[in-house]
């Protein structure tokens, strides 16, 4: 059976699919892989070391680290994924990185996340809106980012599970604060398949610092999003090409007394104030 040949009856096989989305995706997928193996004339070694890589990555992934995730991200697709999905009208979304956790405890709106660890702290605060402005009441906000050294708690046995991540629902008029620690850049992790990968293209392996935020409401198109202080190093040569224009946001000096007495901290602290819009879901045809 020639190429063209084998290429079209492996397309076809997902015709039958019970989704038929999932026929359209599965047999675009193996056109275009297809293509890939010819273009390049993919030898058949080269084709094994890359299912041991598959495999090197699945037995690295865990419930506290995904090296999929990470591969997508280095690989721009998941960056490509936001801008071909990302609504008109609403903000922009960013790279989910490898490190979420679907179990951070919910906090009060306004909580401490910073306690007595090192890293100057920093209060974020701001309001999820819709399209048009309009306040989103009591939807909410999944946070986490790294500490000072770094490092996000699955890569620091001396971290809390926990650590600089929890849910808070903001308030009636969609208004939220926290008070948490200055990020840091850092790199991916390079100890796993996909860091012998960045290795050996002599590809750089630094993020920019940033704030990661899901946020979420009833009735609305949820967004994974992160956020830049303008003044981090890398913010033009971000290895997994998350950063957007719009995400970029100042992080500066604040002497707000009510802040520093509420919290207990001295001032200057950092600040930092963004506002999200969400999009309001399409209602799907019956």
């Amino acid at each position: 059976m020639h190429q063209p040949s084998v290429t079209q009856a492996a397309m076809r096989s997902f015709s039958q699919a019970t989704d038929p989305r999932l026929g359209q995706v599965m047999a675009l997928l193996v056109k275009h892989l297809h293509a890939f193996v010819v273009e390049s004339k993919l030898t058949k070694q080269e084709w094994l070391c890359g299912l041991e890589f598959l495999t090197q990555s699945a037995n690295i992934t865990d419930s506290e680290r995904n090296e999929f995730s990470l591969l997508s991200d280095i690989l721009g697709i998941s960056s490509i994924v936001d801008v071909v999905s990302q609504p008109e009208g609403g903000t922009s979304s960013s790279v989910l990185g490898p490190f979420h956790n679907h179990d951070s405890l919910v906090r009060p709106n306004g909580v401490n996340l910073s306690g007595d660890q090192p890293g100057q702290k920093t209060w974020l605060h701001g309001r999820v809106l819709d399209a048009q402005g309009q306040p989103i009441a009591y939807a909410e906000i999944d946070f986490w980012q790294n500490a000072d050294n770094g490092l996000y708690p699955a890569q620091d046995p001396l971290q809390d599970p926990h650590n600089l991540r929890c849910k808070i629902l903001c308030e009636a008029d969609g208004s939220f604060n926290l008070l948490t620690l200055r990020p840091h850049p850092y790199t991916v992790p390079t100890d796993g398949p996909v860091g012998a990968l960045l290795a050996a293209s002599q590809r750089n392996i630094w993020r920019p610092a940033h704030f990661h935020v899901i946020v979420s409401a009833p009735g609305y198109v949820g967004l994974v999003t992160e956020l830049f202080p303008a003044d981090s190093a890398y913010i033009d040569n971000d290895t997994v090409f998350g950063v957007r224009e719009g995400l970029i946001v100042p992080l500066l000096p604040s002497h707000n007394l009510e802040v520093a007495k509420r919290y207990g901290i001295e001032m200057p602290f950092l600040e930092m104030n963004f506002d999200f819009h969400l999009v309001r879901q399409i209602a799907s045809p019956a």
